[in-house]
């Protein structure tokens, strides 16, 4: 018998149709929106397969690892760096590199601050006072070049 009265149907039976027509909804749009995403993306971008001997391949994952990356994303970071003409710093040295740069910095305000004193006292010359941020700037110069080349030598002997 066909009921046509909304009012005998079972709670249960009303909300399991609810939750089929709204699930149906949502997966609908769904579909759509990743079908819209995957669309741009491929747009936006390429994909390239590359292919490594197992030798190769553990050389990447093993430096990959030391990176805490995944052998893909350290290949693309050394492909790019190399496009730029710039080394790949590993985060160990990166981080001593900025406790470098601050420690310099440091040393530059403190520089800054004897000269403001010798200023008031005329103790200092305009001369002096350059000449102590000139070679501040050359020693973090320095420090920055030879992070760079140790970390070059370093690729190269592996």
């Amino acid at each position: 018998m066909f009921v046509t009265n909304p009012i005998q149907y079972s709670p249960f039976l009303i909300a399991s149709l609810v939750c089929y027509l709204t699930n149906k909804t949502m997966n609908d749009h769904r579909k759509k929106y990743q079908h819209n995403y995957r669309k741009s993306y491929k747009s936006k971008t390429k994909r390239v397969n590359l292919t490594l001997t197992n030798a190769e391949y553990r050389d990447f994952s093993r430096e990959a690892k030391k990176s805490n990356t995944k052998p893909t994303t350290y290949i693309k970071s050394l492909a790019l760096s190399g496009l730029k003409h710039q080394a790949v710093i590993p985060p160990n040295i990166e981080t001593e590199l900025k406790t470098l740069r601050f420690a310099i910095r440091n040393i530059a305000n403190n520089v800054n601050q004897i000269a403001h004193y010798s200023n008031t006292v005329h103790n200092l010359t305009a001369e002096q006072e350059h000449g102590l941020l000139q070679h501040l700037k050359q020693l973090e110069e320095a420090v920055f070049q030879y992070t760079q080349g140790q970390i070059m030598n370093t690729k190269h002997d592996h």
